[in-house]
């Protein structure tokens, strides 16, 4: 059985974990049966040193220095006995492990930073992150990449990643929650499943619904997630005087989200550049339409004008004029709802867990007839 070592920067019970955590988890368990299957990791600060989730082998490094203390963990404790490296870049950039490792290797990258430094760092940090992204994948050209989008995919070959060294995986969702609720039976609302971070751009979208409530009065904004920017979004909402027309829940179980969302005329995803999008689709499979800005992630994940409406970024006034669309025409929400619904059946995470074996098992068989 060939060992797989995941290096990733947070456990799927980590607090902050979001849509990259939840990728990597719901892949490789379904690779457990043909695959042992480790990832070194920052885990919740109640988690054990080894825990074991659905087959998979977590080793919860600690909080101390993570971007150095978990590949001096590989190299110390795994690198002899791992077939396979999987260098997951769940938060920023990868792990450098060009640098480190020369056995067979697989690098997922979910999405470039780009811009978002930015939004998450002051200068002279944004500045540096921004110039070093490019001099870092300069050390991935001759890597094997997986990556969930198309929009990522050829911003790697732009930074020069050849294109036949990546491979797109797409996400799945879900499928236990997949009812599509009637127009009668949903409220005004906006929904919104995010981690509460700048970047995530939850703050454009109340500017938005702001505008929504001239003509939606009736009109309703919840907010589901956690994170660090949440007192700042808050603050928003009062000094927008709408601070009554939303709600934030905090987090919720995989139910309560599902409820959410099913229950809301249409979500919003406004983060100002993403991998994928999984809460699109997760939107999408109880029939929810989305609103995004036109940006990395969105654009894969949404269809514009046949699965959900795609805003030119930083537009807020066509975001809100696409909000209340989708809050007062039946017609076009009928159509958009059934579109969505539809065309979320086509995600599946079986069938990425499936197409991510055959890259481990090339990988693996590439480098030994290299060695040969």
């Amino acid at each position: 059985m060939p060992r797989i070592v995941i290096l990733s920067r947070r456990n799927i019970t980590h607090p902050q974990a979001g849509g990259a955590s939840q990728y990597l988890h719901e892949i490789f368990k379904r690779l457990t049966g043909s695959h042992n299957i480790t990832v070194l990791t920052e885990g919740a600060a109640s988690a054990k040193g080894i825990e074991e989730i659905d087959g998979i082998r977590y080793f919860n490094v600690g909080k101390a220095f993570p971007r150095f203390a978990i590949p001096i963990k590989f190299i110390v404790s795994f690198a002899r006995k791992a077939d396979v490296l999987i260098d997951h870049a769940d938060v920023a950039i990868p792990w450098l492990s060009p640098l480190f490792v020369g056995k067979p290797r697989i690098t997922i990258v979910h999405q470039l930073v780009k811009e978002i430094y930015y939004y998450q760092l002051s200068r002279p940090w944004a500045e540096i992150g921004f110039r070093a992204e490019k001099a870092i994948y300069r050390l991935y050209s001759g890597s094997r990449i997986v990556t969930s989008s198309g929009s990522a995919a050829r911003e790697l070959e732009e930074l020069g990643i050849p294109t036949e060294n990546i491979t797109i995986i797409t996400p799945g969702y879900d499928k236990r929650n997949t009812s599509r609720h009637q127009l009668r039976d949903r409220a005004i609302r906006i929904g919104c499943v995010s981690r509460l971070v700048r970047y995530k751009g939850i703050q454009n979208s109340l500017r938005a619904f702001r505008e929504v409530l001239v003509t939606c009065p009736q009109a309703t904004f919840q907010i589901a997630g956690v994170g660090p920017y949440e007192q700042t979004l808050r603050n928003v909402t009062k000094s927008l005087e709408i601070d009554r027309k939303v709600e934030f829940l905090g987090r919720v179980s995989q139910d309560e989200k599902f409820d959410l969302l099913s229950k809301s005329r249409v979500a919003v995803f406004p983060s100002i550049r993403d991998g994928f999008g999984i809460s699109v689709i997760e939107a999408n499979s109880v029939g929810t339409p989305v609103v995004a800005w036109d940006v990395p992630g969105p654009q894969d994940s949404i269809i514009n004008g046949i699965t959900g409406l795609l805003t030119p970024f930083p537009n807020e006034h066509i975001f809100a004029r696409n909000l209340r669309t989708l809050l007062t025409e039946d017609e076009i929400w009928e159509q958009l709802s059934n579109n969505a619904w539809k065309m979320s059946g086509e995600f599946s995470w079986d069938r990425a867990a499936s197409t991510f074996g055959n890259v481990i098992d090339s990988t693996a068989k590439t480098a030994r007839t290299g060695a040969g």
